[in-house]
């Protein structure tokens, strides 16, 4: 959706937005380049929980990851 060039998101697609920035910057540390590796990663890292989902740490890192409008 967009009015006069500003586009608004969605409040998914802004938390899927978040979780992409995430796994990416996981993904981008870790040797085997695989997404499997990287949510490992992500979970040794505290970034993502059990069930998958933003912890508060990836929350905050996703939110130094992504631009501020």
């Amino acid at each position: 959706m967009s009015l006069i060039g500003i586009t608004f998101m969605t409040k998914h697609q802004h938390t899927f937005l978040k979780f992409e920035a995430v796994l990416a910057h996981c993904e981008a540390r870790v040797p085997e380049g695989s997404l499997f590796a990287a949510m490992d990663y992500g979970r040794e890292m505290e970034f993502f929980d059990a069930n998958n989902k933003l912890s508060v740490s990836g929350e905050i890192l996703a939110e130094l990851i992504l631009p501020t409008t």
